[in-house]
């Protein structure tokens, strides 16, 4: 019976394998040509299957898609743990903790940044995604917000729903700046000095380090 058991576990390894390289393939070229520009064939040729064999795992271009994303906003999770929301000044520690990774994958910047502005078209497959996405951390973010300025650590006089459109149009504003000029603008730390202006002015040095230093360009 074990060597059943074996070839079994060996072959959903290897299955677990080739979608891992085959949603690695995906996000590159998603991320470089869109989701309409991106073709089946050329994923496939980069994560060393057939066209066929990429099918079998993922029937459609809309279903590779939809685990593409969602394959990226687990591994923004894994970095904007909700539970720390809940403490002081959580939400701009764990935003800022997201744009300090961020940094080292801008492939999956680019992915988010090209289907973001795609999807705005409401016959894009990922339109429904986003909407719903955005309308999710917003609420996330604004329950954060407002527990934060009760608590003095986020200025007050700026509404919570102003503060949230605030952060998401500078995190997402600042990705677009960074991807077409990567040695000019220091992500992380212009997201520091940002998070700095919403610093209640009675609530000292702000808990936030990007882990780098600026730079005089």
């Amino acid at each position: 019976m074990s060597e059943p058991t074996t070839s079994k576990r060996t072959q959903a390894e290897r299955t677990r394998l080739r979608k891992e390289q085959v949603i690695q393939a995906a996000i590159r070229f998603f991320g470089q040509n869109g989701y309409h520009g991106a073709r089946l064939a050329d994923i496939a040729k980069a994560a060393g299957v057939s066209e066929p064999g990429l099918l079998h795992h993922y029937p459609s271009k809309v279903r590779l898609l939809m685990d593409v994303l969602a394959e990226r906003d687990r591994i923004d999770g894994e970095r904007f743990d909700p539970s720390r929301r809940a403490e002081a000044g959580g939400l701009l520690a764990s935003l800022q903790a997201l744009v300090d990774y961020n940094r080292t994958v801008p492939g999956l910047v680019q992915l988010f940044t090209v289907l973001v502005a795609e999807s705005i078209d409401e016959q894009h497959p990922g339109h429904a995604f986003f909407m719903q996405r955005y309308r999710k951390v917003r609420q996330e973010s604004l329950d954060a917000l407002r527990k934060a300025q009760q608590q003095g650590e986020i200025r007050d006089d700026i509404s919570t729903e102003d503060l949230v459109v605030l952060i998401y149009a500078m995190m997402d504003g600042l990705q677009i700046q960074w991807l077409y000029a990567p040695d000019e603008v220091d992500l992380a730390q212009s997201f520091t000095q940002f998070c700095r202006l919403l610093q209640a002015p009675s609530a000292g040095t702000p808990e936030i380090s990007s882990g780098t230093k600026a730079t005089k360009k």
